[in-house]
């Protein structure tokens, strides 16, 4: 029992030594001693630490002998290591030594191989010089007999191989003692300046020979030769002029060459100025590239612009002289001075235009042709600023105008000029439309006028304005000339101004004053039906049947004495049928006003597609890059772009709101009374505030069945006449307007259980004969909708505390109604339990 303690305390023989294990045991022992309580433990204590004493003491002295064996082997090792590295560093010596020498060797071959190369250098300089010296005096020998022989095109070759030659060579002492001989004694650096004047003079003179011959390619032949001799500002200031006075020759030919001065003549002739001039720069600049350097276009294109400008200047002016622009502006601004102090009514019926001094196809066309001049310079200075940025490594994607255009003096004139054309459009627009306003017609209405829905094709086929359709096409007209001229200060412009024309003349003058005026005539008893005109002649037959006065010894006039006579009678039907006749009459001219009424509305609607049409679908959308290519420079393409569609965002502002005015006032004047009249016997049962519903009776919709009817035809014939978009903004103020009428009277009435089930179905039948196809209508009943469902709900759907829909209930919607309408529209049931 003993041994096992101790054992268990960890005193056990077999552990190896080490810090741990003897603090562990001596740990140990420490804690035994604390706990003895009888002698014969501190005895068996005491042996145990003998014994352990004794065997540490063994294993200390193992430990000890094997760590000096251990250390003695590894003292040999190292004795042995230090023998070899000993030799390893003899070795290494030997070789150090060795190395050095083999270093001063190198040495000294690298010294006297960089001598030798140095020789070598030497000589090839030389024979280098030696050479170029050869050279000199071989092509001296070979210009000397070729300007003998008058071979000028081998001695420009010879000429431009010596100045290949390095300059110094020229002015060395022995050059100038070796390369003379006794028949070319002068120095090369003289014979050369002489011959390059020389062949200068001559290359100059066979150049234009040849361009006066238009031998082509001599004049190519005689250009390329003028860099070769170093006279290439002389090359390129003669190839300048050259093609100046083919610009020039050109200019006069087609000016001179035609008496008459058809319509787009001038345009014409700038075309073929402008394209020959991009011809000269596109194709010679190859020549030019290849023989003088692209550095050089710059230049050749700064001086064929100034004759270019020369040229377009000359046909410009006298475009404006035989056009006599400015004086039509001046007859044009003095005929606009004198309608403005005689004023005019533009709106009146059977209106007629006041006469231009020039018709209208005389604007057109010169319309047509200055805007195409315009259009020719810009896409030529488009080719130009290209051509420029390609010579001078620019940049093209932000384009500039280069300064020989900007500051060009054709530029100047077309800029001073640019104002006479904007007043051109502004009277051929205010002209046509004004013309426009006098042939006016408006279609007929009879063929939608039928009791079947009427399928339209597309937009042309809605009734509309014919002064609509002539207005597009004229601003489609204009809009394409400013567009095609490629300023940007002309089409903003124009742009301003004609939003300033569509508002005031087209929307507010004749739009806006007739609606005014026929508006007010239409009343909730007219409807509408077929246009019949009264027969002209029915009055005039009228009168001519009229039977003459009886004499007084007639047996008529027995009867005169009751105040009746034959005369008296007929006067008196006479009186009757024309007024009856009159009435008829005024009927008719009724309907022909709201036929005319919803023939302007329908223009206004469709005249947002059109506008939204030519503004932005064929200009911005067909063709993207429209824009883009007239008008190429910085972001003016993107400004155009938001000007277009600023100009229909506004031009659709102002339509809509005269079109919303429009089908409101036709509303309530026409329709507000009819509806009111087709609601009165609606969702009543015996009388307005009583729905009490029976068996007898739960199946009676006829009051509903006849509304369906009248409903339908009543808003079919507007169906196919007004145009979709409008007759949605119509039939929602009918929808609206009902709506409200109906959840007026059905807050009023007192229903039972039967009473609210019929209320649900012929509520849901109402909804659907007004909405049809326009599903988005039937939120406008959302409230409505609710009001009777709670009407319909059990008892047990309703919180007896609150009075109000349960928890579970209300959860399931969406409610539009309050809590207080909630309860009111449960208070509606008569026979709800309490």
């Amino acid at each position: 029992m003993d041994n096992m303690k101790f054992a268990d305390n960890g005193f056990s023989n077999t552990q190896d030594i080490s810090v741990d294990t003897l603090s562990t045991r001596l740990a140990g022992y420490n804690n035994v001693i604390g706990n003895f309580t009888t002698l014969s433990q501190a005895i068996k204590l005491q042996e145990v630490i003998t014994k352990d004493h004794k065997e540490t003491e063994k294993k200390l002295k193992q430990f000890f002998d094997d760590s000096n064996l251990k250390h003695n082997q590894d003292l040999r090792s190292l004795e042995l290591k230090r023998t070899s590295l000993t030799s390893t560093l003899s070795n290494f010596h030997s070789s150090l030594e060795q190395l050095s020498k083999s270093t001063e060797l190198a040495t000294s071959i690298c010294t006297k191989v960089n001598r030798v190369e140095r020789e070598r250098d030497l000589v090839e300089q030389t024979l280098k010089y030696i050479e170029q010296c050869y050279k000199l005096k071989s092509n001296i020998s070979l210009v000397h007999d070729a300007l003998e022989s008058k071979n000028y095109k081998l001695a420009a070759d010879a000429i431009e191989e010596i100045r290949l030659l390095p300059s110094s060579i020229f002015n060395s002492a022995f050059t100038n003692k070796v390369v003379p001989s006794s028949n070319i004694p002068e120095l090369p650096s003289q014979l050369l300046e002489t011959w390059t004047s020389k062949l200068s003079k001559i290359f100059h003179d066979e150049f234009f020979n040849a361009a006066k011959n238009n031998d082509i390619g001599q004049v190519t032949s005689w250009f390329q030769l003028f860099p070769k001799i170093g006279y290439s500002e002389l090359g390129v200031e003669v190839y300048s002029k050259y093609v100046c006075n083919i610009i020039a020759d050109q200019g006069r030919k087609i000016m001179m060459g035609q008496t008459e001065k058809p319509p787009m003549f001038f345009c014409q002739v700038l075309l073929h100025l402008f394209k020959m001039v991009s011809t000269i720069i596109n194709d010679h600049s190859k020549v030019i590239a290849k023989c003088y350097g692209l550095q050089h276009m710059t230049h050749i294109m700064r001086k064929v612009q100034r004759e270019a400008d020369l040229q377009a200047g000359l046909v410009w002016d006298t475009f404006m002289e035989t056009r006599r622009i400015e004086a039509m502006i001046k007859e044009l601004n003095a005929w606009e001075d004198n309608q403005k102090q005689q004023g005019g009514q533009t709106a009146v019926a059977d209106y007629t235009a006041p006469q231009l001094p020039y018709t209208i196809n005389e604007l057109s066309l010169l319309i047509n042709e200055f805007s195409s001049i315009l259009q020719n310079w810009s896409m030529y200075c488009r080719f130009f600023t290209l051509k420029w940025c390609e010579f001078s490594n620019n940049d093209t994607s932000n384009l500039e105008i280069p300064d020989p255009i900007a500051k060009g003096a054709f530029n100047h004139k077309v800029t001073q000029s640019l104002y006479l054309f904007e007043v051109l459009v502004k009277y051929h627009l205010h002209g046509s439309f004004l013309r426009a306003l006098e042939l006016e017609e408006l279609p007929s209405l009879d063929q939608f006028l039928i009791n079947a829905d009427y399928t339209h094709d597309d937009l042309t086929s809605y009734p509309i304005s014919t002064l609509l359709e002539d207005l597009v096409l004229v601003i489609r007209a204009n809009l394409i000339a400013n567009v095609n001229t490629g300023e940007t200060k002309v089409l903003s412009h124009f742009i301003n101004s004609l939003m300033k024309f569509i508002q005031s003349e087209y929307l507010i003058k004749v739009q806006q004053t007739r609606l005014k005026v026929i508006l007010p005539r239409l009343n909730y008893s007219l409807v509408l039906k077929k246009y019949q005109p009264p027969p002209s002649d029915q009055t005039a037959n009228l009168s001519r049947s009229v039977s003459p006065a009886p004499q007084g010894n007639e047996p008529g006039s027995k009867l005169s004495h009751f105040g009746f006579n034959f005369k008296s009678a007929a006067t008196s039907t006479l009186t009757n049928l024309q007024s009856n006749l009159q009435s008829v009459y005024t009927d008719e001219e009724s309907v022909l006003k709201l036929h005319e009424c919803l023939i302007y509305i329908n223009t206004l609607a469709v005249g947002e597609e059109y506008f939204r049409r030519i503004l932005i679908k064929e200009i911005i959308e067909d063709q993207p890059v429209l824009l883009q290519n007239n008008f190429p420079f910085r972001d003016d393409a993107k400004q155009m772009q938001e000007a277009l569609q600023w100009l229909y965002k506004s031009l659709k502002t102002q339509n809509g709101k005269l079109l919303q005015w429009a089908i409101t006032q036709l509303f309530e004047n026409m329709m507000q009374g009819k509806l009111k009249k087709m609601m009165a016997p609606l969702f009543t049962n015996g009388s307005e505030q009583n729905y009490i519903c029976s068996s007898n009776d739960f199946e009676n919709i006829s009051n509903l069945n006849a509304f369906v009817k009248q409903w339908t035809n009543l808003t079919r014939p507007f169906y196919n006449v007004i145009y979709k978009p409008a007759y949605i903004e119509f039939i929602s103020l009918m929808v609206d307007f009902l709506c409200q009428l109906l959840e007026d009277k059905i807050w009023l009435i007192e229903c039972n259980e039967l009473g609210a089930l019929k209320l649900d179905r012929e509520l849901g039948l109402f909804i659907s004969t007004l909405c049809g196809h326009h599903y988005f209508l039937k939120d406008k009943f959302t409230r409505l909708s609710q009001v009777v469902l709670i009407v319909g709900l059990d008892n047990e759907d309703f919180d007896p505390s609150s009075n109000d829909i349960n928890e579970q209930t209300l959860s399931s919607i969406n409610w539009m109604l309050n809590s207080q309408e909630r309860i009111k529209a449960r208070n509606l049931r008569v026979d709800k339990r309490v």
